[in-house]
């Protein structure tokens, strides 16, 4: 076991996303139209429409920022992510409770599914603590996967966490992009249900 790594200075983050060939200001593109996709939502919108808003525009940002020579977009498990073939990485978009905090890890605003739980299996070896996580190896096909989770704060950061029983059990690495302090005039995520849109387990319907 070894302790999680936690990156939070921006000479540390910037390095660490150009090798996973990511760019800083692309990821935070993503996290001001979730936030702004969220504040759209009126008290006459059922309850759960702000982080339904935020997931939708969140991943569609993502995919927007990125998909092109070195991202494409992937479904593998029921999930939304995209995927870079040459490092073996997939990127989730997630609503959070908190981010970027040493004190509290962030916890998924619903429940993730099963096909989460398959898709990060990879992040995980032996099961672990909240602040250790696992010696990281890739799953047998070689993807390691990533969320960008977004917090109600504008509070953002890039993370690879173990799914098990539909949460985040701990983390192999943290990355902080933002506290969210330069959202300041800007509106933040105001949830009014945990019932919140996240990834998905589609089922398919055969017509009748």
């Amino acid at each position: 076991m070894i302790p999680t790594r936690v990156l939070r200075e921006e000479w540390e983050v910037l390095p660490r996303l150009e090798y996973l060939q990511l760019e800083r200001a692309k990821l935070l593109v993503a996290r001001n139209i979730a936030v702004g996709a969220a504040a759209d939502a009126t008290l006459f919108f059922p309850a759960n429409a702000a982080g339904t808003f935020s997931y939708h525009y969140g991943t569609f940002s993502l995919r927007n920022e990125f998909v092109g020579a070195d991202w494409v977009l992937d479904r593998t498990n029921g999930v939304e992510t995209i995927r870079n073939e040459a490092r073996r990485i997939k990127i989730v978009f997630a609503n959070v409770d908190i981010a970027c905090s040493d004190h509290h890890d962030p916890k998924p605003r619903s429940s993730k599914g099963a096909g989460a739980e398959r898709l990060c299996a990879g992040n995980d070896l032996f099961g672990g603590l909240p602040s250790y996580a696992p010696v990281h190896q890739a799953d047998e096909k070689g993807w390691t996967v990533y969320y960008l989770m977004v917090a109600p704060d504008g509070a953002a950061e890039l993370s690879c966490p173990v799914v098990k029983g539909g949460r985040f059990t701990h983390f192999v690495e943290r990355l902080f992009l933002s506290d969210g302090s330069d959202l300041d005039a800007e509106p933040k995520l105001s949830f009014d249900s945990d019932d919140v849109a996240d990834d998905f387990d589609p089922k398919v319907a055969r017509k009748k």
